[in-house]
C-alpha cells in the first residue's frame, strides 16, 4: 500500500493505493481520512486497484478551493470527477462508508457515467426532524484556544463515540454495547480530527441530511446497501430497505463481525465487477512540477515512505529544509517561504515524524538514522547536492549528511544551533521531555500543550524562574500553537529519543571538524541566541549572523553565504 499525492488544479487530493487490475474508490466517515479504509483496501488490492481517498479537507487532502460553501454535500462532486480524470479512469466503483456513502450516492446520481458500482455501507434513511434532533450540540466548536482546551473537546467527541449514539446523547437507549477501545486507538481518530480542525463538520454535517430515500433512490447504476449485523442500531438501514430500493440495488447481508462485513462486498465486487471493469493505469506525477508552490508527495524510501514539501518551479541548487526534534516539515514554511518559485525547495519530514511513517524503532532514532534517511529521499527524487537549511536538531542532520555523502551538502545554514554544557545536557535529558503517551482521560493533551505553549516563554520550557524567562515577543497564537501540539502528538513518546539524539550530538566538536562553509543564525532575544558565541568559540571557521524579523529579506542574508 502506498500513500500517494494527486493534484487536481491549484489543490492536492491524498489517496491509498494498492493493487491492480478495475479501480475502486473508497470514501471514508467523516471526520476521518483514508486510513479508516485500509482494512478494505488490504482485502481489495488482491483483484482491484483499491484506491481510498481523503475527502478534501480531511486526512491530507487540501480543502476545496475557495472554501467549502455547502450546505449539501454537491460541493466535493466536482473533486471527485478531477480525481478520475487526473487518474486517467474513466469508471470506477465507489465503495462508502457513512459521509463517504452519501458522497457516493449523491456522485453516481450526478455521473452515472463515470460508475460502474454504488457500494453504500452504513447508509439509511432518516428524517430531517430527527437530524435536527441529533445535530444539536452534535458538532461543538473547536477552534483552537489559547488554553488548549479544544484538544479535550475533540477527545471527549471520539472518546463519546464508543458510549453512546449519538455520542452526545446520553439516555440508556443510546449506550452502546462495546468495549471502549485503549487510548491509542482513540488518538488516532483524535488526530484525524485534529487535522481536519474547526471545518470538520463541513462534510460531517450535510451528511445526516443526505441520508434519505429519495436522494439513494436516484441512483441508476447497479448498487448495492449492506446490511451489517453488527450495527448496534440497524433502524436506519431497515427503513431505507422497508420504503423500498429500486430493481438495481442489492441488499447485502453480513454476519456481526467486521471481516463478514467487509467480505460481502468484496465478494459482490469480484462476482460483478471484476470481469468487466477496465485495469487502472499507473499512478500520474505526485505534483505540478510547474507550480510555484510548496506541494506534498511521498517517497519511497527502505522500509516505507517519507513525506516532502517540495517546489521544483526554480533555479539553481535545490534548498533543502530539516526540522527540529518533534517538529515536522511545516515548521520550516517561514524559512523556505522566500525562495518558493525562485530556487528549488525540499523540505523533508524526519522519520517518525510529521506524516512520515515510523521507520525507526525507538531504540534506532539517531541524527545519523535521520542523515541517511534524508539521503534516501534525495537519492529517490534524482538530487545530488543541496543547500540545507535546518532548525536546531535539522543542523546537526545536515552536517552527518555531509560527512556521509561528500560533496551532497554544498553549505548549510544552522537556524539556531544546539550546543550544550554537561550540565545543560544532563538536566534537559532529565526534564525536558515527559512521557505524552495517550492516557484514558486525555490528561496527556493537556501535558503536551503545556509543553509547546511554554517553549515560546522559558528556556529551557520547564524552567519557570526569572532567569528562565525568554526576551522575545512571546507567539501564543492558538493556530500556531495548535500545529506544534499536533506535530508533538504525532511522534508521542518518540520525541524524547529525538530530543535525546539532539542534546547528546557532539555538536561543537562536529563544528570544528566540518568542511562544508557553515553559517550560525539565530533570533536576537531567542532562548538559543547565546549558543551563537558558544558554537563561535568552538569552530571560528563557522561564520554567525542574526537572524532578520522580516524572513522575506532573508535570501539577502543567505545568498552571498550559498555563492561562495
Amino acid at each position: 500500500m502506498k500513500r500517494q499525492f494527486v493534484s487536481i488544479g491549484d489543490i492536492q487530493l491524498h489517496v491509498r493505493r494498492a493493487g491492480e487490475g478495475p479501480p475502486v474508490i473508497l470514501l471514508h466517515p467523516s471526520p476521518q481520512s483514508s486510513a479508516f479504509s485500509i482494512p478494505m483496501v488490504t482485502r481489495l488490492a488482491k483483484n482491484f486497484t483499491a484506491i481510498a481517498v481523503d475527502t478534501p479537507g480531511y486526512g491530507l487532502s487540501d480543502p476545496i478551493l475557495g472554501g467549502y460553501k455547502g450546505p449539501a454535500l454537491d460541493d466535493y462532486l466536482p473533486p471527485l470527477v478531477a480525481l478520475l480524470d487526473s487518474l486517467g479512469i474513466e469508471k470506477a466503483a465507489f465503495y462508502g462508508n457513512a459521509t463517504g456513502a452519501e458522497i457516493a450516492h449523491i456522485f453516481a446520481a450526478a455521473h452515472p457515467e463515470r460508475v460502474a458500482v454504488c457500494m453504500l455501507d452504513t447508509a439509511g434513511d432518516v428524517s430531517d426532524e430527527f437530524v435536527d434532533r441529533l445535530t444539536d450540540g452534535y458538532f461543538p466548536d473547536t477552534t483552537p484556544r489559547r488554553d488548549g482546551g479544544h484538544l479535550l473537546t475533540h477527545w471527549d467527541m471520539v472518546r463519546s463515540l464508543h458510549i453512546f449514539a449519538p455520542w452526545h446523547f446520553t439516555k440508556k437507549e443510546s449506550r452502546l454495547p462495546i468495549n471502549m477501545p485503549p487510548p491509542e486507538k482513540i488518538q488516532t481518530k483524535l488526530l484525524d480530527y485534529l487535522r481536519a480542525g474547526a471545518n470538520y463538520a463541513d462534510a460531517y454535517k450535510p451528511a445526516f441530511y443526505t441520508a434519505k430515500h429519495h436522494l439513494i433512490s436516484r441512483v441508476t447504476v447497479p448498487a448495492t446497501l449492506t446490511r451489517w449485523a453488527g450495527k448496534p442500531d440497524l433502524t436506519e438501514v431497515d427503513d431505507l430497505i422497508t420504503a423500498g430500493l429500486p430493481d438495481n440495488f442489492t441488499v447485502l447481508e453480513a454476519g456481526p463481525t467486521m471481516d463478514e462485513r467487509l467480505a460481502v462486498s468484496e465478494q459482490y465486487l469480484i462476482d460483478h465487477y471484476l470481469s468487466s471493469g477496465t485495469p487502472a493505469p499507473p499512478h500520474p506525477d505526485q505534483i505540478n512540477t510547474a507550480a510555484p508552490r510548496l506541494q506534498k508527495m511521498f517517497l519511497d524510501v527502505d522500509g516505507g515512505q517519507v513525506m516532502a514539501q517540495v517546489c521544483t518551479a526554480g533555479s539553481g541548487r535545490p534548498i533543502l529544509g530539516l526540522h527540529d526534534p518533534a517538529g515536522s516539515s511545516n515548521r520550516l514554511a517561514g524559512l523556505l517561504s522566500p525562495y518558493i518559485g525562485k530556487r528549488r525547495v525540499i523540505a523533508l519530514d524526519n522519520p517518525n515524524s510529521g506524516e512520515s511513517d515510523n521507520l525507526l524503532a525507538p531504540q534506532d532514532i539517531s541524527t545519523e538514522a535521520y542523515a541517511r534517511a534524508a539521503i534516501a529521499a534525495l537519492d529517490v527524487m534524482g538530487v545530488n547536492e543541496v543547500d540545507v537549511i535546518g532548525r536546531y536538531s535539522g543542523g546537526q542532520v545536515a552536517m552527518e549528511m555531509a560527512a556521509m555523502r561528500p560533496g551532497l551538502v554544498k553549505h548549510i545554514v544552522q537556524a539556531g544551533v544546539q550546543i550544550f554544557t554537561d550540565e545543560e545536557r544532563k538536566d534537559m535529558l532529565e526534564n525536558y521531555t515527559p512521557s505524552i503517551a495517550p492516557r484514558w482521560d486525555g490528561g496527556h493533551l493537556v501535558t503536551a500543550w503545556a509543553i509547546v505553549r511554554d517553549m515560546g516563554l522559558y528556556w529551557p520550557w520547564y524552567n519557570k524562574t526569572k532567569g528562565g524567562v525568554i526576551q522575545r515577543d512571546a507567539n501564543l497564537d492558538p493556530e500556531f500553537l495548535d500545529s506544534r501540539a499536533q506535530d508533538l502528538l504525532k511522534i508521542g513518546d518518540s520525541y524524547q529519543d529525538a530530543y535525546a539524539a539532539s542534546f547528546n550530538y557532539p555538536m561543537a566538536e562536529r563544528l570544528a571538524e566540518i568542511d562544508v562553509p557553515c553559517l550560525l543564525i539565530d533570533w536576537p532575544g531567542a532562548a538559543s541566541y547565546d549558543r551563537l558565541v558558544m558554537a563561535k568559540n568552538a569552530a571560528p571557521n563557522c561564520d554567525v549572523a542574526d537572524m532578520p524579523e522580516d524572513l522575506g529579506i532573508l535570501p539577502a542574508l543567505l545568498d552571498p553565504f550559498f555563492e561562495q
